[in-house]
């Protein structure tokens, strides 16, 4: 595997005593945008179906991103984002795919960057789903905290139960055109606002 010098931006987030600035996890997210604008959209050659054949799909849904799996390596002095870890992963453009959940699972992933409908349904999960976690990364970043409060052990009725927070309760330092975009695409009743990563993107682009 690749080695990424930096570590992830969970470390990143360490080293900076718990926030990012701006001008440092902006440029970041925008870069985990594109990696899942690719990933949603990519050919996928060899896919188990249900009924043991093999067929082609179209686009992975990565299913569990989050600070901890966006790695940070350096070319040329520029900081290159990797997003990692697609144990998850699941193609989700054919029916009956198999993809890759685990065995009895209804809900996987990690409920602090996860939407309601991940949860509800786990396997039929959306490249929307990853633009939600995108989001909910960026607010993590920007203010140390995830987009929901957990109040029990239960996590999954806490994803289930409880709304995101308004950023700027978290932070009202957080530029508000900016902080509008983050609580735009933390909307997941009736559904997620943003359906694609490249759509959050200029969403973001527009008030930078």
């Amino acid at each position: 595997m690749e080695y990424c010098q930096h570590g992830t931006v969970e470390d990143l987030i360490r080293k900076h005593r718990g926030q990012l600035p701006v001008d440092i996890a902006l440029p970041i997210i925008l870069q985990v945008l594109d990696g899942l604008e690719y990933t949603h959209n990519a050919e996928i050659p060899y896919v188990k179906l249900n009924d043991g054949n093999f067929g082609k799909g179209k686009g992975l849904v990565h299913r569990d991103l989050k600070p901890a799996n966006i790695f940070l390596t350096e070319f040329d002095d520029e900081i290159i984002v990797k997003i990692g870890d697609y144990g998850l992963s699941k193609a989700f453009d054919l029916a009956g795919l198999s993809g890759q959940t685990l065995t009895g699972s209804e809900a996987n992933g990690t409920p602090f960057f996860i939407p309601r409908q991940q949860v509800l349904k786990f396997r039929d999960s959306k490249p929307e789903v990853d633009v939600w976690a995108a989001a909910a990364s960026l607010y993590y970043m920007l203010t140390g905290y995830s987009p929901r409060d957990f109040f029990s052990n239960n996590v999954w009725l806490e994803v289930l139960r409880n709304k995101p927070v308004p950023i700027l309760q978290r932070d009202i330092n957080i530029p508000h055109k900016l902080a509008e975009i983050i609580d735009l695409a933390l909307i997941e009743e009736p559904e997620i606002h943003f359906k694609s990563a490249k759509e959050f993107k200029q969403a973001l682009l527009s008030v930078v």
